[in-house]
């Protein structure tokens, strides 16, 4: 929230330094040129874009072009409101009226498509990676067993509504997770610090460089001093672990795209070399730690209520901080979704703490009792998946050669040409 509504905050402060220069270009006579404005348009949108189809777009890039074009139509409101012989001193209202009428109509929005329309027919060309999809159709488990198996290195990226994750490989291993912002504000900590608070305005600050730089977010942590330099490896480790379970739990509207490349420096100096069959079949677990989560909280919406007996329940109890502060917001008006804003915690550890205080008895599932015992079939499902993992791997050796050459030959440094010698176990 503290990040959306900064976001907001940026973007009103853009635009009411352009309607100022605007007012000003006006009232000095100075026009703007429509033809100028649009051939600058053309090549920043062009820019744009090209910078996304290489996955170097930063997310701040494409608010500041909407806002440029915010601009050019104030500029044109209010050069048109000029023309017409318009007061630019009358009732405030009235001349917010008359420019909005001649930023948001339906030949202002024509002009914009125009401008996209004729980068993307200049631009419709192969893309600059090599293989991408959508994981309805390849699982990012299967994805990640492919690339294991034929010791790639690479970048893979996800991407899912307006969240995006850069997994970086080398070798076949996961060398560093990036994700591009990160939501949690509790996260784990080391020794007798069980759970440590990022400050509210350096995790703010965090995210904006990750958005304007691309600074990744626990390094921008490290250098403002929250982190320190010895703990810094188990930290990429732990979170890079924690993302790739969120991604295995949720693979719905989840595209992908993998380019054979070189990794950054930050990857090499920083590598975590997370092995990926054992993340993998740890990851089916917390899948089905996930449905179990979901069976006892249904709606995460819901208000969840104490049990009566609360307080004598955790008399005996040893409470930590943390799990001291969740129970008093544990009050028949907090539901699961509001908690979770309000202690920084993320979904999985939250839900897995009120799963174990329910059955403590300390608080009342929304999903009822039986939900928090019934494990028949999740330990079904995870036999099942773990099976088809291993099966999948196994599957490899069928892999034919056509598809070596599809992906690229065994000459390639980078590319997807060693399938056959992962089948082989050639080096």
């Amino acid at each position: 929230m503290d990040n959306e509504a900064d976001s907001t905050k940026d973007i009103a402060g853009t635009l009411s330094a352009h309607v100022t220069a605007a007012v000003q270009s006006i009232l000095s006579g100075d026009s703007v040129s429509t033809e100028e404005d649009f051939k600058r348009l053309l090549a920043r949108i062009r820019k744009l874009v090209e910078s996304k189809i290489k996955h170097e777009a930063t997310r701040g890039e494409t608010r500041d072009v909407v806002a440029e074009v915010l601009y050019s139509r104030l500029a044109h409101g209010f050069g048109e409101l000029a023309e017409r012989g318009g007061d630019l001193t009358a009732e405030p209202r009235r001349v917010a009226e008359m420019v909005m009428g001649g930023i948001v109509t339906a030949s202002a929005l024509a002009e914009f498509a125009s401008v996209l329309d004729q980068v993307m027919e200049e631009m419709v060309k192969p893309h600059d990676y090599h293989m991408a999809g959508r994981a309805d159709f390849i699982s990012i488990n299967e994805l990640f067993q492919l690339l294991n198996a034929g010791k790639h290195t690479g970048r893979l990226v996800f991407e899912r509504g307006d969240e995006q994750t850069d997994v970086y490989l080398l070798n076949g291993s996961i060398a560093f997770v990036d994700p591009d912002r990160m939501t949690q504000r509790l996260i784990r900590g080391q020794g007798m610090t069980k759970w440590r608070e990022v400050p509210a305005a350096l995790h703010t600050e965090a995210n904006q460089v990750r958005s304007t730089e691309g600074t990744p977010i626990l390094l921008s942590l490290l250098e403002k001093g929250f982190f320190r330099q010895n703990e810094i490896r188990d930290q990429l480790r732990t979170h890079g672990a924690e993302k790739i379970y969120s991604l295995l739990s949720d693979e719905s509207n989840c595209s992908f795209s993998y380019k054979a490349m070189p990794p950054p420096d930050f990857v090499t100096q920083y590598n975590i070399g997370l092995p990926v069959m054992p993340l993998l079949l740890e990851g089916v677990k917390r899948v089905d730690d996930w449905r179990r989560i979901q069976r006892v909280f249904p709606d995460l919406d819901e208000p969840i209520r104490p049990a009566p007996d609360l307080f004598a329940r955790i008399a005996e109890m040893s409470l930590d901080v943390v799990e001291i502060k969740i129970l008093t917001l544990v009050n028949g008006e907090n539901s699961f979704a509001m908690i979770r804003e309000i202690t920084g915690m993320d979904n999985f550890d939250l839900g897995m703490l009120l799963v174990g205080f329910g059955r403590d008895g300390i608080l009342e599932p929304p999903g009822g009792q039986h939900t928090l015992f019934d494990d028949n079939m999740d330990s079904m499902e995870s036999m099942e998946a773990a099976v088809e993992a291993l099966d999948a791997n196994a599957a490899l050796e069928g892999i034919p050669d056509t598809l070596d050459a599809v992906f690229g030959g065994d000459e390639d440094e980078f590319g997807l040409g060693f399938l056959r010698a992962a089948r082989d176990g050639e080096e």
